[in-house]
């Protein structure tokens, strides 16, 4: 039996929800709380890979942006949207005639409020980049193969097999998040 490693929060899930969260708590408490996110997927993951054009409302861009300090990132590396837009065309042109020639009804300027098409891809690396940075402990290409819940101060135990390698781990943590996608 190994021993186990440590955390203060455990974040099952390396994708936007889990970064995200690793992130925020990094901003807020610093090193006042050691984190680690163990994901499933190698990284960087291929861009373009998932969820592509996937597009934010006001709410989430703002989060990104200001709660998470990502603003430059998204204005230089994410598509800002310019908001609903209408194309009128006939059955006839919807046949013959390219999308940038149909007739096009929508805003001119981009709103006060941003939002954005992201490359899912592009931004989860950056969150990762960005999580490590801040001091999270991230661990890629690795799957949990169990979760035992702790009673009262006890603390959790999660048990992992790294995929590649075929070691096995257990951490040990106060707080357990489940950020998992729907597949896992």
């Amino acid at each position: 039996m190994n021993t186990p490693i440590t955390t203060d929060v455990a974040i099952l899930g390396g994708g936007l929800a889990g970064l995200s969260l690793a992130i925020q708590l990094k901003r807020r408490l610093g090193d006042a709380l050691s984190i680690t996110v163990i994901e499933r997927n190698c990284h960087p993951v291929d861009e373009a890979a998932h969820k592509v054009g996937e597009s934010t409302v006001e709410l989430s861009s703002y989060y990104f942006a200001n709660v998470l300090g990502l603003k430059d990132h998204l204005s230089r590396q994410q598509l800002p949207k310019l908001g609903l837009r209408f194309f009128f065309r006939s059955e006839k042109q919807l046949r013959e005639q390219p999308l940038h020639e149909q007739i096009e009804f929508g805003a001119r300027v981009f709103p006060h409020s941003p939002s954005y098409q992201l490359d899912r891809g592009i931004f989860e690396n950056f969150l990762a980049e960005q999580a490590q940075q801040l001091g999270v402990h991230f661990v890629d290409g690795t799957k949990v193969t169990d979760i035992a819940i702790g009673k009262e101060d006890e603390g959790h135990r999660v048990h992992t097999l790294h995929l590649a390698s075929e070691a096995r781990n257990t951490y040990q943590c106060r707080y357990l998040v489940d950020a998992c996608s729907r597949k896992s």
